[in-house]
Protein backbone atom coordinates (compact mmCIF):
# COMPACT_ATOMS: atom_id res chain seq x y z
CA UNK A 1 0.00 0.00 0.00
CA UNK A 2 2.81 2.46 0.58
CA UNK A 3 4.26 1.92 -2.34
CA UNK A 4 1.52 2.64 -4.20
CA UNK A 5 1.18 5.97 -2.59
CA UNK A 6 4.89 6.77 -3.12
CA UNK A 7 4.34 5.98 -6.81
CA UNK A 8 1.06 7.47 -6.65
CA UNK A 9 3.12 10.47 -5.08
CA UNK A 10 5.69 10.78 -7.94
CA UNK A 11 3.47 10.78 -10.24
CA UNK A 12 1.68 13.60 -8.99
CA UNK A 13 5.22 15.40 -8.90
CA UNK A 14 5.99 14.61 -12.05
CA UNK A 15 2.89 16.06 -13.27
CA UNK A 16 3.26 19.38 -11.59
CA UNK A 17 6.57 19.61 -12.58
CA UNK A 18 6.04 18.53 -16.20
CA UNK A 19 3.35 21.34 -16.11
CA UNK A 20 4.66 23.96 -15.26
CA UNK A 21 7.91 23.44 -17.19
CA UNK A 22 5.15 23.60 -20.11
CA UNK A 23 4.16 26.97 -19.05
CA UNK A 24 7.34 28.60 -19.33
CA UNK A 25 7.77 27.20 -22.82
CA UNK A 26 4.65 28.73 -23.52
CA UNK A 27 5.54 32.31 -21.79
CA UNK A 28 8.57 31.89 -23.37
CA UNK A 29 7.21 31.66 -26.72
CA UNK A 30 4.36 34.31 -26.13
CA UNK A 31 7.04 36.79 -24.65
CA UNK A 32 9.14 35.95 -27.93
CA UNK A 33 6.69 36.89 -29.76
CA UNK A 34 5.76 39.98 -28.08
CA UNK A 35 9.31 40.96 -28.41
CA UNK A 36 9.32 40.53 -32.22
CA UNK A 37 6.32 42.74 -32.25
CA UNK A 38 7.81 45.10 -30.18
CA UNK A 39 11.17 44.98 -32.69
CA UNK A 40 12.44 48.52 -33.27
CA UNK A 41 9.87 50.09 -35.83
CA UNK A 42 10.59 51.65 -39.53
CA UNK A 43 12.27 55.19 -39.21
CA UNK A 44 9.44 57.77 -39.16
CA UNK A 45 8.83 59.48 -41.98
CA UNK A 46 10.48 63.01 -41.62
CA UNK A 47 8.28 65.85 -41.43
CA UNK A 48 7.07 67.58 -44.60
CA UNK A 49 8.47 70.71 -45.31
CA UNK A 50 5.24 71.68 -45.73
CA UNK A 51 2.50 70.15 -43.56
CA UNK A 52 -0.72 70.16 -41.94
CA UNK A 53 -0.61 68.69 -38.54
CA UNK A 54 -3.79 66.28 -37.75
CA UNK A 55 -4.65 65.21 -34.61
CA UNK A 56 -7.57 62.72 -33.63
CA UNK A 57 -9.27 63.67 -30.25
CA UNK A 58 -11.11 60.15 -30.81
CA UNK A 59 -8.02 58.87 -28.98
CA UNK A 60 -7.46 58.79 -25.41
CA UNK A 61 -5.22 61.25 -24.34
CA UNK A 62 -4.45 60.88 -20.50
CA UNK A 63 -2.52 63.11 -17.59
CA UNK A 64 0.31 59.92 -17.14
CA UNK A 65 2.64 59.06 -20.56
CA UNK A 66 1.33 55.41 -20.99
CA UNK A 67 5.28 53.94 -20.56
CA UNK A 68 4.14 50.78 -19.82
CA UNK A 69 4.94 47.73 -20.84
CA UNK A 70 1.59 46.65 -22.51
CA UNK A 71 0.92 50.51 -23.68
CA UNK A 72 1.93 49.82 -27.09
CA UNK A 73 -0.53 47.24 -27.36
CA UNK A 74 -3.61 49.60 -26.36
CA UNK A 75 -5.86 51.64 -28.23
CA UNK A 76 -4.24 54.90 -26.11
CA UNK A 77 -2.22 56.67 -26.86
CA UNK A 78 1.74 57.14 -25.67
CA UNK A 79 1.08 60.72 -25.26
CA UNK A 80 -0.16 62.49 -22.39
CA UNK A 81 -2.05 66.00 -22.77
CA UNK A 82 1.19 67.21 -21.42
CA UNK A 83 3.22 66.59 -24.62
CA UNK A 84 -0.07 67.09 -26.83
CA UNK A 85 -0.28 70.98 -25.09
CA UNK A 86 4.01 71.22 -25.68
CA UNK A 87 3.52 69.74 -29.70
CA UNK A 88 0.68 72.87 -30.38
CA UNK A 89 2.99 75.15 -28.82
CA UNK A 90 6.26 74.45 -30.80
CA UNK A 91 4.27 74.10 -33.81
CA UNK A 92 2.53 77.62 -33.49
CA UNK A 93 6.47 78.83 -34.27
CA UNK A 94 7.67 75.75 -36.89
CA UNK A 95 7.68 77.09 -40.33
CA UNK A 96 7.05 73.75 -41.79
CA UNK A 97 3.62 73.43 -39.85
CA UNK A 98 0.73 75.72 -41.55
CA UNK A 99 -2.40 74.74 -40.43
CA UNK A 100 -3.85 72.17 -37.67
CA UNK A 101 -7.30 69.93 -38.73
CA UNK A 102 -8.84 67.39 -35.93
CA UNK A 103 -11.05 64.19 -36.00
CA UNK A 104 -13.87 64.51 -33.34
CA UNK A 105 -17.02 62.55 -32.52
CA UNK A 106 -16.51 61.25 -28.75
CA UNK A 107 -13.94 61.89 -26.82
CA UNK A 108 -12.52 60.97 -23.37
CA UNK A 109 -11.11 64.44 -22.43
CA UNK A 110 -12.78 65.88 -19.38
CA UNK A 111 -14.06 69.99 -19.78
CA UNK A 112 -10.68 70.93 -17.89
CA UNK A 113 -8.60 69.21 -20.19
CA UNK A 114 -10.45 70.60 -23.21
CA UNK A 115 -9.95 73.62 -21.49
CA UNK A 116 -6.51 73.14 -21.30
CA UNK A 117 -6.10 72.07 -24.80
CA UNK A 118 -7.88 75.22 -26.22
CA UNK A 119 -5.83 77.52 -24.21
CA UNK A 120 -3.10 76.31 -26.19
CA UNK A 121 -4.71 76.09 -29.73
CA UNK A 122 -5.74 79.68 -29.34
CA UNK A 123 -2.17 80.24 -28.68
CA UNK A 124 -1.14 78.32 -31.72
CA UNK A 125 -3.79 80.77 -33.60
CA UNK A 126 -2.37 83.97 -32.26
CA UNK A 127 0.74 82.92 -34.62
CA UNK A 128 -1.40 83.47 -37.89
CA UNK A 129 -2.07 80.01 -38.19
CA UNK A 130 -5.29 78.44 -38.64
CA UNK A 131 -7.16 75.64 -36.78
CA UNK A 132 -9.82 73.06 -38.83
CA UNK A 133 -11.98 70.32 -37.49
CA UNK A 134 -13.96 67.73 -39.38
CA UNK A 135 -16.63 65.44 -37.25
CA UNK A 136 -19.17 62.72 -39.04
CA UNK A 137 -21.16 63.09 -35.81
CA UNK A 138 -20.74 64.67 -32.20
CA UNK A 139 -21.84 62.52 -29.76
CA UNK A 140 -23.84 59.71 -30.22
CA UNK A 141 -27.50 61.42 -30.98
CA UNK A 142 -26.53 62.80 -27.84
CA UNK A 143 -24.11 63.15 -25.13
CA UNK A 144 -22.15 65.70 -27.31
CA UNK A 145 -22.29 68.48 -26.17
CA UNK A 146 -18.33 68.78 -24.52
CA UNK A 147 -17.15 67.34 -28.06
CA UNK A 148 -18.96 70.65 -29.86
CA UNK A 149 -17.92 72.91 -27.07
CA UNK A 150 -13.87 71.81 -28.23
CA UNK A 151 -15.47 71.92 -31.80
CA UNK A 152 -15.75 75.72 -31.47
CA UNK A 153 -12.84 76.69 -30.42
CA UNK A 154 -11.30 75.85 -34.24
CA UNK A 155 -11.96 78.51 -36.75
CA UNK A 156 -13.58 76.10 -39.73
CA UNK A 157 -15.35 73.56 -38.47
CA UNK A 158 -16.81 70.45 -41.10
CA UNK A 159 -19.21 67.68 -40.69
CA UNK A 160 -20.26 64.76 -42.81
CA UNK A 161 -23.47 65.02 -44.64
CA UNK A 162 -26.49 63.80 -42.48
CA UNK A 163 -24.74 63.24 -39.53
CA UNK A 164 -25.72 65.39 -35.86
CA UNK A 165 -24.01 67.36 -33.39
CA UNK A 166 -25.82 65.96 -29.89
CA UNK A 167 -25.03 69.28 -27.70
CA UNK A 168 -27.95 67.87 -25.54
CA UNK A 169 -26.30 69.43 -22.46
CA UNK A 170 -25.76 67.69 -19.10
CA UNK A 171 -27.23 64.87 -17.63
CA UNK A 172 -25.80 63.38 -13.94
CA UNK A 173 -26.60 59.67 -12.99
CA UNK A 174 -25.83 57.94 -9.58
CA UNK A 175 -26.18 54.48 -9.10
CA UNK A 176 -28.14 53.93 -5.29
CA UNK A 177 -27.50 50.18 -3.97
CA UNK A 178 -29.29 50.26 -0.48
CA UNK A 179 -32.01 48.34 -1.62
CA UNK A 180 -29.66 45.84 -3.26
CA UNK A 181 -27.16 45.32 -0.38
CA UNK A 182 -30.37 44.86 1.99
CA UNK A 183 -31.76 42.09 -0.15
CA UNK A 184 -28.54 40.16 -0.18
CA UNK A 185 -26.77 41.00 3.29
CA UNK A 186 -24.72 43.74 3.14
CA UNK A 187 -24.58 46.46 5.28
CA UNK A 188 -22.40 49.41 4.81
CA UNK A 189 -20.92 51.12 7.73
CA UNK A 190 -19.73 54.74 7.31
CA UNK A 191 -19.20 58.24 8.53
CA UNK A 192 -18.70 60.85 7.20
CA UNK A 193 -17.13 64.93 8.02
CA UNK A 194 -19.40 66.12 7.19
CA UNK A 195 -22.73 66.34 5.42
CA UNK A 196 -21.51 67.31 1.58
CA UNK A 197 -18.91 64.38 1.58
CA UNK A 198 -21.32 62.66 0.06
CA UNK A 199 -18.70 59.78 -1.78
CA UNK A 200 -20.72 56.56 -0.22
CA UNK A 201 -23.90 58.47 -0.14
CA UNK A 202 -24.99 55.73 -3.11
CA UNK A 203 -23.91 53.27 -1.00
CA UNK A 204 -25.87 54.13 2.21
CA UNK A 205 -29.20 55.94 0.67
CA UNK A 206 -31.93 54.80 -2.16
CA UNK A 207 -32.26 58.13 -3.41
CA UNK A 208 -30.23 61.60 -3.02
CA UNK A 209 -30.12 63.39 -0.11
CA UNK A 210 -30.90 67.24 0.19
CA UNK A 211 -27.21 67.92 0.61
CA UNK A 212 -26.06 65.36 -2.09
CA UNK A 213 -28.58 66.94 -4.95
CA UNK A 214 -27.65 70.62 -3.71
CA UNK A 215 -24.11 69.79 -4.47
CA UNK A 216 -24.71 67.77 -7.79
CA UNK A 217 -27.01 70.82 -9.05
CA UNK A 218 -24.40 73.20 -8.45
CA UNK A 219 -21.50 71.22 -10.50
CA UNK A 220 -24.11 70.91 -12.61
CA UNK A 221 -25.45 74.09 -13.53
CA UNK A 222 -21.86 75.70 -13.22
CA UNK A 223 -20.74 73.48 -15.59
CA UNK A 224 -23.57 74.07 -17.68
CA UNK A 225 -22.47 77.86 -17.85
CA UNK A 226 -18.76 76.97 -18.68
CA UNK A 227 -20.15 75.66 -21.84
CA UNK A 228 -22.46 77.50 -22.95
CA UNK A 229 -20.43 80.94 -22.39
CA UNK A 230 -17.98 79.10 -23.84
CA UNK A 231 -19.53 78.35 -27.02
CA UNK A 232 -21.24 81.57 -27.00
CA UNK A 233 -17.61 83.09 -26.88
CA UNK A 234 -16.14 81.11 -29.83
CA UNK A 235 -19.05 80.88 -32.08
CA UNK A 236 -20.22 84.84 -31.35
CA UNK A 237 -23.68 84.22 -30.19
CA UNK A 238 -25.58 85.03 -27.45
CA UNK A 239 -25.40 82.40 -24.42
CA UNK A 240 -29.32 82.50 -24.74
CA UNK A 241 -29.12 81.33 -27.86
CA UNK A 242 -26.92 78.69 -27.44
CA UNK A 243 -29.21 77.47 -24.74
CA UNK A 244 -31.74 77.69 -27.25
CA UNK A 245 -29.99 75.67 -29.44
CA UNK A 246 -29.07 72.79 -27.14
CA UNK A 247 -33.14 72.52 -26.13
CA UNK A 248 -33.38 71.55 -29.75
CA UNK A 249 -30.72 69.31 -30.18
CA UNK A 250 -29.74 66.69 -31.45
CA UNK A 251 -29.21 69.09 -34.40
CA UNK A 252 -28.31 67.36 -37.87
CA UNK A 253 -25.72 68.50 -39.80
CA UNK A 254 -27.82 70.74 -42.72
CA UNK A 255 -29.61 72.50 -39.38
CA UNK A 256 -26.32 73.15 -37.34
CA UNK A 257 -24.92 74.85 -40.72
CA UNK A 258 -28.27 77.14 -40.86
CA UNK A 259 -28.03 77.77 -37.16
CA UNK A 260 -24.23 78.75 -37.65
CA UNK A 261 -22.85 76.13 -35.32
CA UNK A 262 -20.70 74.36 -38.39
CA UNK A 263 -19.26 75.95 -41.16
CA UNK A 264 -19.29 73.36 -43.64
CA UNK A 265 -20.86 70.21 -45.59
CA UNK A 266 -18.53 67.44 -46.78
CA UNK A 267 -16.96 63.89 -46.40
CA UNK A 268 -13.90 63.15 -45.13
CA UNK A 269 -11.55 63.11 -48.32
CA UNK A 270 -13.10 66.55 -49.73
CA UNK A 271 -11.90 68.04 -46.14
CA UNK A 272 -8.69 66.55 -46.29
CA UNK A 273 -8.57 67.86 -50.30
CA UNK A 274 -9.95 71.12 -49.24
CA UNK A 275 -6.35 71.31 -46.79
CA UNK A 276 -3.77 70.21 -49.16
CA UNK A 277 -4.24 72.67 -51.87
CA UNK A 278 -5.24 75.77 -50.18
CA UNK A 279 -1.46 75.26 -47.97
CA UNK A 280 0.05 72.96 -50.66
CA UNK A 281 0.65 70.54 -47.43
CA UNK A 282 0.71 67.18 -46.39
CA UNK A 283 -1.10 66.24 -43.68
CA UNK A 284 1.07 65.30 -40.82
CA UNK A 285 -0.36 62.81 -37.46
CA UNK A 286 0.37 65.13 -34.88
CA UNK A 287 1.66 61.82 -32.74
CA UNK A 288 4.07 61.42 -35.83
CA UNK A 289 5.40 64.74 -35.07
CA UNK A 290 5.31 64.31 -31.08
CA UNK A 291 7.53 61.37 -31.67
CA UNK A 292 10.26 63.56 -33.49
CA UNK A 293 10.22 66.34 -30.62
CA UNK A 294 13.28 65.59 -28.65
CA UNK A 295 13.60 66.76 -25.02
CA UNK A 296 16.70 69.17 -24.86
CA UNK A 297 19.64 67.61 -23.25
CA UNK A 298 22.49 70.12 -21.75
CA UNK A 299 24.13 69.71 -18.14
CA UNK A 300 23.94 73.96 -17.49
CA UNK A 301 20.70 73.80 -18.73
CA UNK A 302 18.26 75.51 -16.25
CA UNK A 303 15.12 72.86 -15.26
CA UNK A 304 11.53 73.24 -14.61
CA UNK A 305 10.19 69.82 -13.92
CA UNK A 306 6.56 68.82 -14.39
CA UNK A 307 5.70 66.21 -11.96
CA UNK A 308 2.48 64.53 -13.09
CA UNK A 309 0.20 62.50 -10.14
CA UNK A 310 -3.12 61.00 -11.93
CA UNK A 311 -5.23 58.53 -9.86
CA UNK A 312 -6.45 57.52 -6.72
CA UNK A 313 -4.04 58.03 -3.89
CA UNK A 314 -3.12 54.94 -1.50
CA UNK A 315 0.03 54.02 0.68
CA UNK A 316 2.53 51.75 -1.47
CA UNK A 317 3.84 51.85 -5.37
CA UNK A 318 1.78 53.85 -8.25
CA UNK A 319 0.17 52.10 -11.17
CA UNK A 320 -0.57 53.02 -14.40
CA UNK A 321 -1.01 49.95 -16.85
CA UNK A 322 -3.10 50.90 -19.27
CA UNK A 323 -5.65 48.01 -18.12
CA UNK A 324 -6.19 49.51 -14.76
CA UNK A 325 -7.36 52.91 -12.89
CA UNK A 326 -4.34 54.92 -12.36
CA UNK A 327 -3.04 54.49 -8.74
CA UNK A 328 -0.57 57.41 -7.18
CA UNK A 329 1.56 55.13 -4.92
CA UNK A 330 2.95 57.37 -2.12
CA UNK A 331 6.18 54.78 -1.98
CA UNK A 332 6.66 55.85 -5.31
CA UNK A 333 5.90 59.47 -5.70
CA UNK A 334 8.29 59.99 -2.82
CA UNK A 335 11.37 58.37 -4.60
CA UNK A 336 10.71 60.89 -7.65
CA UNK A 337 10.48 63.62 -5.37
CA UNK A 338 14.11 62.13 -3.95
CA UNK A 339 15.02 61.89 -7.51
CA UNK A 340 13.86 65.63 -7.76
CA UNK A 341 15.84 66.99 -5.24
CA UNK A 342 19.26 65.14 -6.30
CA UNK A 343 18.80 67.41 -9.81
CA UNK A 344 20.74 70.59 -8.86
CA UNK A 345 19.87 72.08 -12.18
CA UNK A 346 16.49 72.20 -11.20
CA UNK A 347 15.14 75.65 -10.25
CA UNK A 348 11.09 75.40 -10.31
CA UNK A 349 8.30 72.32 -10.27
CA UNK A 350 4.60 71.99 -11.91
CA UNK A 351 3.17 69.23 -10.03
CA UNK A 352 0.14 68.49 -12.38
CA UNK A 353 -2.62 66.73 -10.52
CA UNK A 354 -5.44 64.62 -11.63
CA UNK A 355 -6.82 62.99 -8.60
CA UNK A 356 -10.59 62.90 -6.81
CA UNK A 357 -8.61 61.55 -3.30
CA UNK A 358 -7.79 59.17 -1.59
CA UNK A 359 -6.13 57.92 2.04
CA UNK A 360 -5.57 60.45 4.42
CA UNK A 361 -2.42 59.34 5.43
CA UNK A 362 -0.59 59.04 2.17
CA UNK A 363 -1.93 62.33 1.15
CA UNK A 364 -0.39 63.68 3.85
CA UNK A 365 3.10 61.81 3.20
CA UNK A 366 3.12 63.24 -0.50
CA UNK A 367 2.44 66.97 1.00
CA UNK A 368 4.88 67.04 3.64
CA UNK A 369 7.58 65.45 1.19
CA UNK A 370 7.12 68.29 -1.47
CA UNK A 371 7.25 70.98 1.24
CA UNK A 372 10.44 69.56 2.21
CA UNK A 373 11.91 69.48 -1.29
CA UNK A 374 11.16 73.45 -2.00
CA UNK A 375 12.39 74.48 1.72
CA UNK A 376 15.50 72.34 0.97
CA UNK A 377 15.87 73.34 -2.67
CA UNK A 378 14.77 76.88 -2.10
CA UNK A 379 12.48 76.48 -5.10
CA UNK A 380 9.06 77.20 -6.21
CA UNK A 381 6.23 74.95 -6.71
CA UNK A 382 3.27 75.90 -8.56
CA UNK A 383 0.44 73.00 -8.83
CA UNK A 384 -1.70 72.92 -11.93
CA UNK A 385 -5.02 71.27 -11.28
CA UNK A 386 -6.81 68.92 -14.10
CA UNK A 387 -9.84 67.53 -14.19
CA UNK A 388 -10.02 67.55 -10.43
CA UNK A 389 -7.66 68.13 -7.54
CA UNK A 390 -10.04 67.43 -4.89
CA UNK A 391 -10.57 66.08 -0.85
CA UNK A 392 -6.84 64.20 -0.82
CA UNK A 393 -5.78 65.60 -4.17
CA UNK A 394 -6.15 68.86 -2.86
CA UNK A 395 -4.16 67.62 -0.04
CA UNK A 396 -1.51 67.34 -1.87
CA UNK A 397 -1.96 71.09 -3.72
CA UNK A 398 -1.43 72.56 -0.22
CA UNK A 399 2.58 72.27 -0.88
CA UNK A 400 2.11 74.60 -3.81
CA UNK A 401 2.92 78.28 -3.74
CA UNK A 402 0.93 79.16 -6.43
CA UNK A 403 -2.58 77.17 -7.60
CA UNK A 404 -3.93 76.90 -10.93
CA UNK A 405 -7.04 75.52 -12.35
CA UNK A 406 -9.47 75.66 -15.30
CA UNK A 407 -12.77 77.02 -14.51
CA UNK A 408 -14.19 73.67 -15.01
CA UNK A 409 -11.85 71.67 -12.82
CA UNK A 410 -13.41 70.42 -9.35
CA UNK A 411 -11.59 70.76 -6.52
CA UNK A 412 -11.93 71.51 -2.65
CA UNK A 413 -13.93 68.36 -0.45
CA UNK A 414 -12.23 69.45 2.18
CA UNK A 415 -13.34 66.55 4.48
CA UNK A 416 -12.97 62.66 4.95
CA UNK A 417 -14.84 59.19 5.37
CA UNK A 418 -14.29 56.11 6.48
CA UNK A 419 -15.73 52.68 7.42
CA UNK A 420 -16.26 49.41 6.63
CA UNK A 421 -18.47 46.47 4.49
CA UNK A 422 -20.64 44.37 7.19
CA UNK A 423 -21.10 40.90 5.32
CA UNK A 424 -22.65 39.70 8.79
CA UNK A 425 -26.60 39.31 7.31
CA UNK A 426 -24.78 37.72 3.77
CA UNK A 427 -22.44 35.19 6.10
CA UNK A 428 -26.56 34.06 7.59
CA UNK A 429 -27.80 33.77 4.33
CA UNK A 430 -25.21 31.57 3.68
CA UNK A 431 -24.99 29.73 6.49
CA UNK A 432 -21.48 30.44 6.80
CA UNK A 433 -20.30 31.13 11.03
CA UNK A 434 -17.67 32.45 12.04
CA UNK A 435 -15.50 31.82 15.26
CA UNK A 436 -13.90 34.88 16.90
CA UNK A 437 -11.24 35.58 19.90
CA UNK A 438 -10.72 38.91 21.27
CA UNK A 439 -7.65 40.13 23.40
CA UNK A 440 -8.03 44.13 23.09
CA UNK A 441 -11.49 45.93 23.64
CA UNK A 442 -11.22 47.52 20.05
CA UNK A 443 -8.87 44.58 18.00
CA UNK A 444 -11.88 43.39 15.56
CA UNK A 445 -12.77 46.94 14.64
CA UNK A 446 -12.35 46.53 11.19
CA UNK A 447 -14.25 42.76 11.18
CA UNK A 448 -16.81 42.45 8.41
CA UNK A 449 -18.57 40.05 10.36
CA UNK A 450 -20.16 42.12 12.68
CA UNK A 451 -20.81 46.08 12.99
CA UNK A 452 -18.97 48.59 15.56
CA UNK A 453 -19.32 48.29 18.75
CA UNK A 454 -19.71 50.90 20.52
CA UNK A 455 -16.58 51.46 21.99
CA UNK A 456 -15.21 50.86 17.92
CA UNK A 457 -17.66 53.56 16.90
CA UNK A 458 -16.14 56.18 19.59
CA UNK A 459 -12.83 55.53 18.65
CA UNK A 460 -13.67 55.97 14.72
CA UNK A 461 -15.09 59.11 14.74
CA UNK A 462 -12.75 60.51 17.08
CA UNK A 463 -10.36 59.29 14.73
CA UNK A 464 -12.60 61.29 11.88
CA UNK A 465 -12.37 64.18 14.02
CA UNK A 466 -8.93 64.73 14.38
CA UNK A 467 -8.16 63.98 10.89
CA UNK A 468 -10.78 66.45 9.47
CA UNK A 469 -9.33 69.18 12.25
CA UNK A 470 -5.71 68.58 11.10
CA UNK A 471 -6.98 68.74 6.95
CA UNK A 472 -8.79 72.37 7.79
CA UNK A 473 -6.49 73.70 10.26
CA UNK A 474 -4.46 73.36 7.58
CA UNK A 475 -5.78 74.92 4.76
CA UNK A 476 -6.99 77.34 7.12
CA UNK A 477 -3.40 77.75 7.69
CA UNK A 478 -1.31 78.06 4.33
CA UNK A 479 -4.40 79.33 2.01
CA UNK A 480 -4.70 82.26 4.96
CA UNK A 481 -8.40 81.60 5.45
CA UNK A 482 -10.14 82.17 9.01
CA UNK A 483 -10.85 79.39 10.44
CA UNK A 484 -14.58 80.76 11.29
CA UNK A 485 -14.77 80.87 7.27
CA UNK A 486 -13.31 77.53 7.08
CA UNK A 487 -16.99 75.69 8.42
CA UNK A 488 -18.68 77.64 5.44
CA UNK A 489 -15.79 76.16 2.56
CA UNK A 490 -15.62 72.77 3.75
CA UNK A 491 -17.69 70.02 5.37
CA UNK A 492 -17.38 67.80 1.99
CA UNK A 493 -18.45 70.46 -0.42
CA UNK A 494 -17.17 70.80 -4.02
CA UNK A 495 -16.27 73.46 -5.76
CA UNK A 496 -15.51 74.59 -9.40
CA UNK A 497 -11.96 76.45 -10.16
CA UNK A 498 -13.90 79.30 -10.91
CA UNK A 499 -15.49 79.10 -7.63
CA UNK A 500 -12.44 78.14 -5.78
CA UNK A 501 -10.95 81.60 -6.82
CA UNK A 502 -13.23 83.74 -5.02
CA UNK A 503 -13.03 81.29 -1.92
CA UNK A 504 -9.28 81.46 -2.28
CA UNK A 505 -8.57 77.77 -2.82
CA UNK A 506 -6.54 78.13 -5.63
CA UNK A 507 -4.69 81.33 -6.52
CA UNK A 508 -5.58 81.80 -10.70
CA UNK A 509 -7.64 79.98 -13.31
CA UNK A 510 -5.49 79.09 -16.11
CA UNK A 511 -3.80 75.36 -17.41
CA UNK A 512 -0.70 73.76 -17.52
CA UNK A 513 0.87 76.15 -20.00
CA UNK A 514 0.11 78.68 -17.89
CA UNK A 515 1.56 77.61 -15.07
CA UNK A 516 4.70 76.41 -16.76
CA UNK A 517 5.17 80.27 -17.31
CA UNK A 518 4.34 80.89 -13.41
CA UNK A 519 7.10 78.67 -12.87
CA UNK A 520 9.47 79.93 -14.90
CA UNK A 521 8.92 83.53 -13.50
CA UNK A 522 8.83 82.31 -9.93
CA UNK A 523 12.00 81.08 -10.58
CA UNK A 524 13.34 84.39 -11.68
CA UNK A 525 14.53 82.33 -15.23
CA UNK A 526 15.06 85.01 -17.98
CA UNK A 527 13.32 84.93 -21.35
CA UNK A 528 16.97 85.07 -22.90
CA UNK A 529 17.97 82.06 -20.07
CA UNK A 530 18.21 78.25 -21.68
CA UNK A 531 16.02 76.43 -20.06
CA UNK A 532 14.40 72.93 -20.12
CA UNK A 533 10.79 71.47 -19.26
CA UNK A 534 11.55 67.69 -17.93
CA UNK A 535 8.86 65.51 -17.25
CA UNK A 536 8.10 63.38 -14.35
CA UNK A 537 7.81 59.95 -13.76
CA UNK A 538 10.66 59.81 -16.33
CA UNK A 539 10.75 56.98 -18.88
CA UNK A 540 11.50 53.62 -18.47
CA UNK A 541 13.71 51.80 -20.02
CA UNK A 542 12.65 48.64 -21.53
CA UNK A 543 14.25 46.01 -19.34
CA UNK A 544 12.47 48.08 -16.33
CA UNK A 545 9.19 48.06 -17.82
CA UNK A 546 9.74 43.81 -18.60
CA UNK A 547 10.92 43.34 -15.33
CA UNK A 548 8.22 45.01 -13.87
CA UNK A 549 5.28 43.10 -15.80
CA UNK A 550 7.03 40.17 -14.74
CA UNK A 551 6.96 40.66 -10.98
CA UNK A 552 3.47 42.03 -11.13
CA UNK A 553 1.98 39.55 -13.33
CA UNK A 554 1.08 42.09 -15.61
CA UNK A 555 -0.47 44.15 -12.75
CA UNK A 556 -3.86 43.30 -14.06
CA UNK A 557 -7.12 43.82 -12.59
CA UNK A 558 -7.29 40.28 -11.04
CA UNK A 559 -3.64 40.01 -9.64
CA UNK A 560 -4.72 43.31 -8.04
CA UNK A 561 -7.85 41.75 -6.36
CA UNK A 562 -5.49 38.35 -5.12
CA UNK A 563 -2.60 40.94 -3.87
CA UNK A 564 -5.39 42.60 -1.57
CA UNK A 565 -7.22 39.66 -0.58
CA UNK A 566 -5.09 38.74 2.53
CA UNK A 567 -6.33 41.63 4.23
CA UNK A 568 -9.90 41.92 2.07
CA UNK A 569 -8.40 45.60 1.22
CA UNK A 570 -11.40 45.47 -1.20
CA UNK A 571 -14.09 45.82 1.34
CA UNK A 572 -12.64 48.70 3.22
CA UNK A 573 -10.92 50.76 0.96
CA UNK A 574 -12.60 53.88 2.11
CA UNK A 575 -11.20 53.99 5.71
CA UNK A 576 -9.93 57.37 6.10
CA UNK A 577 -10.26 58.13 2.71
CA UNK A 578 -11.13 61.66 1.19
CA UNK A 579 -12.77 60.90 -2.93
CA UNK A 580 -15.08 62.71 -4.47
CA UNK A 581 -18.59 61.40 -4.61
CA UNK A 582 -19.21 58.55 -7.56
CA UNK A 583 -21.46 60.05 -10.23
CA UNK A 584 -21.47 59.84 -14.37
CA UNK A 585 -21.17 63.01 -16.11
CA UNK A 586 -23.20 62.97 -19.72
CA UNK A 587 -22.52 66.18 -21.69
Amino acid sequence: MNEKKIKALKLIGKTVVCAFACFGVLFILMLLGVLSLMSPKSKLVAVPQSAVLNIDFNQSYQELRQDDFLAEFTDQSVYSIFDLVRAINIAATDDKVQAISANLNITSLSLAQIEDIAEALEYFKSANKKVYLFSNTMGAFGAGTKEYYLASVFNEIWMQPHSDIGMTGIHIEVPFLKNIFSKIGVEPEFYTRYEYKTAVDSLLNSDFTPSYKQELNKLASGLFDNLVSGIAQNRNKSTQTVKDIINQAPIFANNGLELGLIDKIGYRHEFEKFLTERYEAKIYDMTDYMAHIEDVKGKNFKKIAVLVLEGMIESGESSNNPLNDSIIGSQTVLAQISELAEDKNIKAVVLRINSPGGSYTASDEIRSALENLKTTKNIPIVVSMSSYAASGGYFVSLAGDYIMAQPATITGSIGVLGGKIVLKDLFDKLDIKWGSLQYGQNAGILSVVRPFSKSEKEVFNRSLDMVYQDFTSKVSEIRGIELTKMDEIARGRVWLGKDAVDLHLIDELGGLQSAIIKAKNMAEIKTDDKFVIEYYPRRESFQEKLTKFIETGGNLPMMRVLKNLDELKILYRFKHDAVLPPFVVKM
